[in-house]
């Protein structure tokens, strides 16, 4: 039998547990949306419609939505010095996945990337401006290098699956 004095705070304690059970991500673990605002910053549209801004430094472009509705990706412009001009080329990929933010970076510039395993992997084309360069596969998770080769050693016929730029 549950006296009076403990059934309140029982009461309390089991709708604290009951209301935060789901963990603080599960909002954001179904996107719908995820895109460059005005300022170019990301923003991304949960499965329950919650706006979140992801950045706020701007500088941001090539935002996309992997297949499993639950990894964003984006390229953050910078510039390089060439000679007497500035080239804009991104250096830095950023991965959002389940709340955490990871960041990639080539030495040079990221001349595209792209989804594998519906996001749970993402892979980029790292090179100059001009000629090959390395394709690198990352684990989304946890950024972790899973392949890579230099294009120059490797002709078309032989590269990996992954390196087709397919999901």
């Amino acid at each position: 039998m549950i006296t009076r004095g403990v059934a309140r705070p029982l009461a309390c304690i089991l709708y604290c547990l009951l209301s935060c059970a789901a963990p603080a991500t599960a909002d954001a673990a179904t996107l719908k949306r995820a895109y460059v605002d005005g300022k170019h910053d990301v923003r991304i549209v949960t499965a329950r419609g919650r706006h979140v801004r992801l950045t706020r430094k701007g500088n941001v472009e090539s935002v996309k939505l992997a297949p499993d509705n639950e990894t964003v990706a984006w390229l953050v412009k910078n510039g390089w010095t060439e000679g007497s001009g500035t080239l804009p080329g991104p250096e830095r990929l950023f991965i959002y996945r389940n709340g955490k933010t990871r960041t990639i970076e080539c030495e040079q510039f990221i001349r595209e990337y792209w989804f594998r395993a519906r996001g749970r992997q993402v892979a980029i084309d790292c090179g100059g401006l001009h000629f090959a360069g390395t394709e690198i596969l990352y684990d989304a998770r946890t950024g972790k290098v899973i392949d890579h080769f230099y294009q120059g050693d490797v002709p078309m016929e032989k590269r990996p699956p992954w390196a087709d730029g397919d999901n």
